[in-house]
């Protein structure tokens, strides 16, 4: 790679589907440096409309599922880098990812876009075909979502995980929970809890859990419901 390495971000994660959105604020809500790179190319594109997905009662666009997904990730103070990856490298401590433009350090990496895994090419990652008859390759992962690769974790589609959205985005957000309690080992739940809830059993707020007041959890539900008032009314 001939481009400058940037800053070391503690998680890269490269697409921006509902696998790599959920990893993505995942990540950035247990407070690592994390960084997603969409190439805007979403498989979850070809689909006409989502009816399934939890929380939609009567559908939604894929493009506004898409759209909403990364309004998510600035929220939780994720980066959100509209490049393609072209490349990754392993190298002595975490993996060094190229764009056309750039380089960017990562001590971890989730690969979750399935249309082109041509960026990993240069790393050892263990792959199989899908099924029989079929020419598409699907990266081998052990129970936490890590490859063969130490570091290297992969989600969603191209594990040969469920084509479905929703189950994309669950798959996306349990490899990063278990990323996260392999760097954070204390790490508890990503949870917001009523002020005073731990207390009461005489227990200490674990990591990752925060309390809040009623009057904060009000503003919070406040928010919420002028944020898609106006995302919708915009649409």
């Amino acid at each position: 790679m001939t481009s400058k390495p940037e800053r070391t971000v503690d998680v890269a994660v490269v697409g921006a589907g509902p696998a790599g959105c959920a990893a993505g604020v995942f990540c950035a809500r247990a407070d690592l440096d994390t960084v997603v790179f969409t190439n805007g190319r979403s498989t979850l594109q070809k689909c006409a409309f989502v009816e399934n997905y939890l929380g939609f009662p009567a559908g939604i666009e894929p493009r506004a599922l898409l759209e909403l997904s990364r309004e998510h990730l600035r929220e939780a103070s994720c980066g959100l880098r509209e490049q393609t990856v072209e490349q990754i490298e392993q190298r002595e401590e975490g993996f060094e990812l190229a764009t056309a433009d750039q380089a960017v350090r990562a001590d971890h990496v989730i690969a979750a876009t399935w249309s082109n895994s041509g960026y990993l090419d240069d790393l050892d990652v263990e792959t199989e075909l899908e099924r029989e008859c079929s020419d598409i390759d699907i990266v081998r992962t052990d129970g936490d979502g890590e490859t063969t690769v130490d570091g290297l974790y992969a989600a969603g589609r191209m594990t040969g995980t469920h084509h479905q959205a929703l189950v994309n985005a669950g798959d996306g957000a349990r490899v990063a929970l278990n990323l996260i309690k392999r760097v954070i080992p204390e790490f508890y739940n990503d949870w917001v809890a009523l002020d005073g809830y731990y207390a009461h059993y005489d227990r200490e707020v674990p990591v990752g859990v925060e309390e809040i007041t009623h009057e904060e959890r009000r503003q919070r539900v406040a928010d919420g419901h002028e944020r898609m008032r106006e995302f919708f009314s915009d649409g």
